[in-house]
């Protein structure tokens, strides 16, 4: 049987940080998902150092996700980012790219209700 870290397909190394995030009151889905994969994407897949970067809108819970999901998805994307070490990230999100995707997310980021959580990707299966 292959070990988790065979069949692991994130980087081994580096740091990730992982954001939870609602759009801004106001705005469509519709919206939303087009200026996060766009305009947001366009922009984040730039920062210096960055050597993995997911988006992962969600969807209408429905038949199948299991009993501990709510009606209604509390909130409307996860962003993960994967740099190559500690000091990287930070220096990526002070460059002059790093300034800009956070300009960007003031624009459709409910900052107010986001979660911010430093993970280590894993993937099981």
């Amino acid at each position: 049987m292959e070990s988790i870290k065979e069949l692991n397909v994130y980087p081994e190394k580096g740091h990730s940080i992982m954001f939870v995030f609602r759009r801004k009151p106001g705005m469509s889905l519709e919206e939303f998902r087009y200026h996060y994969e766009f305009t947001h994407g366009a922009l984040a897949t730039k920062l210096p150092g960055l050597i993995s970067y997911r988006q992962h809108p969600t969807r209408k819970p429905g038949k199948g996700d299991g009993a501990y999901v709510p009606d209604e998805a509390p909130y409307d994307a996860v962003s993960l980012y994967i740099f190559e070490n500690a000091a990287v990230a930070e220096a990526a999100w002070v460059s002059p790219q790093g300034l800009l995707v956070d300009e960007d997310t003031l624009k459709f980021i409910d900052t107010e209700t986001m979660i911010s959580l430093p993970v280590i990707p894993r993937q099981v299966l």
